[in-house]
This record gives C-alpha cells, sequence and structure tokens, in this order.
C-alpha cells in the first residue's frame, strides 16, 4: 500500500477504490471552487462516476508505476495528485494536482507535490515532469514556481475549459534540476 506521512496531519495515499465514496463527497462538497480550473469536477457526480476516476488512476499505476494519490488532512480527503502516462523513452511525465478551498492556503499542497516529485526522480528515476495551468491559474502557477519548476512558454487555446479554449501556461521540471535544488 502507497503511504506516505508528510507531518503537520498530511498524509499521501494511493487512491483505491474504498475511497470512492470518499472521493464523491468531496468533490461534491468543493464542486464549484474545482470546477473553474478541471472539468471532472461536473463529471463525477455519482458513485460510479467517482469510481470509473479511480480505476483510470489504479490502471495507469499498473501500466507505469505512476500512483494516483488523494490528500488527506487530519484524515479528511484533502485533494489529490496524478500523472499523465509515462513516455517511456525519454523518461518523462506530467503532473496534476487539486486541493479542496477548505485546505487551500496552508503549504498542503506544496508538500504534497514536492514529496510525490521526490519520489518520481528518486524512486522511480525520472527525467521530466512537465506541468501545465491556465495562463489565469495563479495560483497553480505559483505552485509550479515555489517548486523551481522551469517556465517555458505559453501554450495557446492548449485546453478546453467547459466550452472555451484557454492558454496554457507550461512549466518543466528535470530530474537534474531536483537534485540541484537538494
Amino acid at each position: 500500500m502507497f503511504k506516505y506521512d508528510l507531518d503537520g496531519g498530511i498524509d499521501l495515499r494511493y487512491l483505491e477504490m474504498r475511497h470512492a465514496g470518499e472521493f464523491l463527497e468531496f468533490v461534491a462538497e468543493n464542486r464549484m471552487y474545482l470546477g473553474e480550473w478541471l472539468g471532472w469536477a461536473y463529471t463525477v457526480t455519482t458513485i460510479e462516476a467517482a469510481q470509473g476516476f479511480i480505476r483510470r488512476g489504479i490502471t495507469r499505476y499498473e501500466e507505469d508505476g505512476l500512483p494516483w494519490v488523494g490528500i488527506w488532512l487530519n484524515d479528511r480527503m484533502a485533494g489529490g495528485i496524478l500523472f499523465f502516462p509515462l513516455e517511456n523513452r525519454s523518461r518523462a511525465t506530467e503532473i496534476g494536482y487539486w486541493l479542496g478551498e477548505w485546505a487551500a492556503g496552508q503549504g498542503v499542497m506544496t508538500r504534497a507535490v514536492r514529496a510525490m516529485l521526490g519520489f518520481v526522480f528518486d524512486d522511480l528515476q525520472l527525467n521530466r515532469v512537465g506541468l501545465k495551468a491556465e495562463v489565469s491559474n495563479k495560483r497553480s502557477r505559483a505552485l509550479a514556481e515555489r517548486l523551481g519548476f522551469t517556465f517555458e512558454g505559453i501554450q495557446r487555446q492548449g485546453w478546453i475549459n467547459g466550452e472555451k479554449l484557454v492558454d496554457m501556461a507550461m512549466y518543466s521540471m528535470l530530474a537534474s534540476d531536483w537534485h540541484d535544488m537538494k
């Protein structure tokens, strides 16, 4: 079982099917807050949809060893981190994350993403982690910069949020960057 105890009441746990009900509750409680940036916040409205989301993470983990984890703060689900499929030849992936409104502004996501970067760079020996955030998503972009990701540019109309094409800020971190910061 994948679990990181980050102290301060923060735990990262591999998302399993047994978490589907709690995940559904979390999404329902934070739907408007998450939905500003994440379209799936509006589609995860049933236990079956929550199970489907988690099942995708389990499948990805079985395929490439990159876990989708939930973030718990004082034993309450506070958010999550996922990885997009591994590009095997270049040993690269992309990270995504979400945090409930009640947990924002406490340094939870900074600590959680830092721990997962340690896992993928140190344990899995990946070479590159990409990160994309809507240009107007100031909090997500600030997190990338605080963690030492390098800004690579703007991908014009690189994503659809709702019905609107939006520009994405692109960041990356290389294994060498990670090891230089330690």
